[in-house]
C-alpha cells in the first residue's frame, strides 16, 4: 500500500504487524501488505473461490444465507421502507432476490460466474462490473449495502466516497465486516479466522470504520456485533479443510449427507454490522 486508506497517512506510517499485514501507526487501521495497484482481484473470485476455495459450496447454502439476509432487510425496511437499493459485492444474488420484493434492487460484482448465476437463476439485476466503474447519478440511491465485502476491496476509501456521493440526503449505508479489535480477534492474534490475505485486504475496527465513513459525510447510527448463519458443511470446511489444506476422511461424508445441511447461527462477537446515514 502507498498510504493508509482510512487516514491517508503515507506509506512510512505503515508498520509490520504480522506476516503479510501492516498497521497504520497514525490511526491503527490494518491491511494486507500488498500493492493494490497491481492486484488482480478478478483472477481470485472465480467459481473455485465459492466452491472449494474459501467456501465449501456457497450456492448450495442459499437458504442458510437467506436467513440473516431477511433479518437485515427487516432492519433496512424500518429505516427506509421503499425506494432503490444497491448491493456492492452481490455474488450469487441471494440478498438481491429478497430485496427486489421491497425495493428497486441492483447489484455489482466482479465475480463473473456468480453474477451469471444471479441473473439467470434468480432473475435479479446484477452487473459483472466494478462498482467504481458504474455510472450512477449523484443523490439517486436510497440504500447501499456491502455484506462481508468491504474487507475484500482494494480501495474501500474510494468506494465509500462514491457511496456518499450517490446516496440521497438521509440515505442509508449498511455493511458487515470483521472487527480486528474485538476480544475474539485479540485473543486469537495472527490466528484469527478472518485473517487470510489476499482475499481479505483490510481489517477494520469500530474506530477505523467510523473514521472512514464520517470522512465522507456518513454518520454511523449503529455499530453492533451480529450472529452469522452457517451450515455444518461450511463450518467443518473452514476449520478442517481451509486451515490444514487437507481434506479429512469424514469431511466428504458430512458434505454429501443430510448432516452437512444442518445449520445454526452463532455470534462470535467479532463481526460488526454498521449502519450509517448521509
Amino acid at each position: 500500500m502507498k498510504h493508509c486508506v482510512v487516514c491517508h497517512s503515507p506509506s512510512t506510517s505503515l508498520r509490520p504487524l504480522w506476516s503479510g499485514l501492516v498497521r497504520c501507526s497514525q490511526c491503527g487501521h490494518c491491511m494486507a501488505d500488498i500493492d493494490v495497484d497491481a492486484f488482480d482481484a478478478k483472477s481470485i473470485y472465480q467459481k473455485s473461490y465459492f466452491i472449494g476455495g474459501e467456501y465449501a459450496n456457497y450456492p448450495h447454502d442459499q437458504r442458510i444465507y437467506e436467513r440473516h439476509f431477511r433479518k437485515r432487510l427487516q432492519m433496512l425496511h424500518g429505516l427506509c421502507p421503499s425506494g432503490s437499493i444497491i448491493e456492492i459485492g452481490c455474488g450469487y444474488g441471494f440478498f438481491l432476490a429478497l430485496a427486489q420484493q421491497h425495493y428497486r434492487a441492483r447489484g455489482f460484482d466482479i465475480a463473473s460466474d456468480a453474477v451469471t448465476y444471479a441473473r439467470e437463476r434468480l432473475g435479479v439485476d446484477a452487473s459483472n462490473q466494478d462498482f467504481l466503474e458504474a455510472e450512477i447519478p449523484d443523490q439517486s440511491v436510497d440504500i447501499v449495502v456491502m455484506w462481508d465485502t468491504i474487507e475484500h476491496l482494494p480501495r474501500p476509501d474510494l468506494v465509500v466516497k462514491k457511496v456518499g456521493r450517490i446516496l440521497k440526503p438521509g440515505g442509508v449505508l449498511a455493511l458487515t465486516t470483521g472487527d480486528i479489535e474485538s476480544i475474539t480477534a485479540r485473543l486469537r492474534g495472527k490466528s484469527w479466522r478472518m485473517i487470510h490475505p489476499p482475499t481479505h485486504l483490510h481489517y477494520f475496527s469500530r474506530k477505523t470504520i467510523r473514521r472512514l465513513l464520517t470522512s465522507e459525510g456518513l454518520k454511523p447510527i449503529t455499530i453492533k456485533y451480529v450472529a452469522m448463519s452457517r451450515s455444518l458443511r461450511q463450518v467443518v470446511f473452514s476449520l478442517c479443510v481451509m486451515k490444514s489444506k487437507k481434506e479429512p476422511l469424514f469431511y466428504r461424508w458430512i458434505e454429501n449427507s443430510w448432516l452437512g445441511n444442518l445449520s445454526f447461527s452463532i455470534n462470535m462477537y467479532d463481526i460488526i454490522l454498521v449502519v450509517a446515514r448521509k
